[in-house]
């Protein structure tokens, strides 16, 4: 393999990606890295149709996040990833930054994806995807790519939420970005008034949720001494794990 320099795309923060205190989503900032990926992926290869043709598909296994600084409508941002040199077996690592005009780092992400047969689920190595081009740089986020739940977490209950049609997409299945709005939606941030924001997430998929299915959501009722809440989340016709996630909050900055 050949050593490639980053890919990079540029996005605008509109106001419909923000909430109610004028910073972007944590979604929409996984939008933005995903479809960079997406796009190094059309113009470097393979792209989507080679990859259809070929019955193959990239799948996210784990991916952990740090939103190092609040983003804001109408700043213009630079997404930043690149294919990593330490992918090998079936697993395929990639890594993101993403920069605001400042050239200021405000996201950093490490993600872990699988190849897959999409006629019959078959892991594939991930040097069947055609991919020859890599990146040596590494990414260091404050939480791990692998976490466990530890097994004296006391997680309860704390909601359910039905895959609609606007959850859903091309793969058929609930859009891997709308966990993070999921795990956000049963946390104090989404309470009116809320003071605390997202500083980090880790999340590790496990089983897929197709539109019609209802996700059952079990969250530790407080944070740990590092501030992280730990959820599980069930799919209600099998009762089996879709996702586990850590996310730490942090104190709100002010706007101005």
């Amino acid at each position: 393999m050949s050593e490639y320099p980053r890919f990079a795309l540029e996005f605008p923060v509109r106001m419909h990606m923000t909430d109610q205190n004028g910073f972007c989503h944590a979604a929409d900032i996984m939008r933005f890295m995903q479809e960079t990926a997406i796009m190094q992926l059309e113009q470097w290869g393979p792209n989507y149709a080679a990859m259809q043709s070929r019955h193959q598909a990239f799948v996210l296994s784990r991916i952990t996040i740090d939103f190092s600084i609040p983003v804001r409508y109408f700043e213009t941002l630079s997404s930043n990833t690149w294919a990593c040199a330490t992918s090998h077996g079936v697993s395929f690592d990639r890594d993101f930054l993403i920069f605001n005009e400042k050239k200021e780092t405000v996201v950093s992400a490490a993600s872990q994806w699988a190849l897959i047969d999409t006629q019959n689920a078959r892991l594939l190595h991930v040097e069947d995807c055609g991919i020859d081009y890599v990146c040596g740089d590494t990414v260091t986020t404050s939480l791990p790519l692998r976490f466990r739940i530890p097994k004296d977490a006391n997680l309860v209950t704390v909601g359910e939420k039905i895959v609609r049609y606007s959850d859903i997409d091309n793969n058929g299945h609930m859009n891997n970005t709308h966990y993070c709005s999921l795990y956000c939606d049963f946390l104090p941030i989404a309470e009116q008034g809320a003071e605390q924001r997202v500083a980090a997430l880790s999340i590790a998929f496990q089983r897929e949720a197709v539109q019609g299915e209802t996700i059952l959501v079990t969250r530790t009722e407080t944070p740990d001494e590092n501030g992280v809440y730990y959820f599980r989340t069930y799919r209600s016709s099998d009762h089996a794990v879709n996702t586990e996630a850590a996310v730490r909050l942090t104190p709100m900055e002010s706007r101005n």
